[in-house]
C-alpha cells in the first residue's frame, strides 16, 4: 500500500482552524472508581469537535471537489458549478453499499469510503466530468475533502487529558465510526507529525476498532464485543472497562449491552446526542456524565 499521499497533507492539515465549544447546559455528574482498569474512547463528538459525523451528513459545495480534485491529480473537464454532479454519484454509492450490506446481513454497516469515492469517480470519469483516475492519488483526494467537508478540532485539553491517563498506567483503546485518514488526523493533533500509522499514538493496537475496517458500525455490539478477546488477555473484563462517548444509543447504549461501564461526554451541543426519540437508549443512565475530558483525571 503506497503511503505517498501523506508527503502531500501537511499545508491541508495547517489550514484547519479552530473551533469553539457550543455549551450543553448539561451538568456533570462522577465520582472516584478504583475498580476501572482501562478506558476506551469515541472520537468524533468525544475526543474532537465535529461539524458533522456521518458520510452522508456534511455539507457540500463545488469548491470542496475542485480542491480535492486539483490537488491529487485530476484533471477537471466541465465548469465548476458542475462538479456538484459528483455529489448526487457519491450519494448513490453510499445508499447502494449500505442497501446492500444490510441485505447481506450488516444491520449497522459501515463503508470503506476509499471504495466508495473510487467507484464515485469512476462514474465521473465515465460521464466526462473529470478524468485521470488512473495516475491519480485517491486517498489524497478522499483526505482533503474530508478535510473540506467537515470541520474538526480537538476538544479543549484532549491531548492534556491522554497524557495524564497514559501517565497514570491505563490501558487506553478507541471505538469509533471511523475511515482511514481519522488515526493520520488524530496523530497529527497529538504530536503535530503526520504518519502512516493505522492506529492513535498512545492507543493499544488491539483494543482499537475502527468501523471501515469491520465493516459495521456503531450501535452495533459486535465493535464493542471484537474488545472482549484482547481485554481478557490483559485480564480484564468488559466491567473493568470505562466507555467514553457523546451518544447515549451508538455509545452508551451499545457499549453497556457488552458490559462496560459508561460516560458520556456532553461538552458540545454539536454532538450532544441523548436520542430521546429510542426506546431504549432513552431510558439508559451512563455510569459517568462529564462536560470536560479533563474530568476523567477525577474518575480514575
Amino acid at each position: 500500500m503506497t503511503l505517498s499521499y501523506l508527503d502531500h497533507l501537511e499545508p491541508f492539515l495547517k489550514e484547519i482552524q479552530p473551533m469553539e465549544l457550543k455549551p450543553t447546559g448539561a451538568i456533570a455528574s462522577y465520582k472516584r472508581d478504583e475498580s476501572i482498569k482501562a478506558l476506551i474512547f469515541d472520537i468524533y463528538g468525544t475526543l474532537i469537535i465535529s461539524a458533522s459525523g456521518d458520510i452522508m451528513q456534511a455539507g457540500y459545495d463545488a469548491s470542496m471537489f475542485k480542491r480535492a480534485l486539483d490537488a491529487s491529480g485530476f484533471e477537471i473537464l466541465v465548469p465548476e458549478a458542475d462538479l456538484m454532479a459528483i455529489h448526487k454519484l457519491f450519494e448513490e454509492e453510499v445508499t447502494t453499499g449500505k442497501a446492500e450490506a444490510k441485505t447481506a446481513g450488516a444491520p449497522f454497516p459501515e463503508l470503506n469510503i476509499i471504495e466508495i469515492w473510487r467507484k464515485t469517480l469512476t462514474r465521473a470519469e465515465e460521464q466526462g466530468i473529470v478524468k485521470g483516475m488512473n495516475q491519480a492519488d485517491l486517498r489524497l483526494f478522499t483526505f482533503i475533502f474530508e478535510l473540506s467537508s467537515n470541520q474538526v478540532w480537538p476538544m479543549p485539553k484532549m491531548n492534556e487529558a491522554i497524557e495524564g491517563l497514559k501517565a497514570k498506567g491505563y490501558p487506553l483503546g478507541i471505538v469509533s465510526n471511523a475511515q482511514f485518514y481519522t488515526p493520520v488526523m488524530m496523530n497529527y493533533f497529538f504530536s503535530g507529525k503526520i504518519h502512516g500509522e493505522e492506529f492513535l499514538d498512545g492507543f493499544e493496537k488491539d483494543l482499537s476498532i475502527f468501523s471501515y475496517k469491520m465493516l459495521k458500525g456503531k450501535p452495533d455490539t459486535a465493535v464493542y464485543e471484537a474488545l472482549i478477546e484482547p481485554l481478557a488477555k490483559r485480564g480484564l473484563k468488559p466491567q473493568d472497562v470505562l466507555y467514553v462517548g457523546n451518544d447515549m444509543l451508538k455509545d452508551m447504549y451499545a457499549s453497556q449491552q457488552v458490559g462496560f461501564k459508561t460516560c458520556f461526554y456532553a461538552g458540545d451541543m454539536r454532538a450532544y446526542r441523548l436520542r430521546e426519540d429510542h426506546p431504549q437508549a432513552s431510558k439508559i443512565k451512563p455510569d459517568y456524565v462529564i462536560t470536560e475530558l479533563a474530568q476523567l483525571l477525577e474518575i480514575v
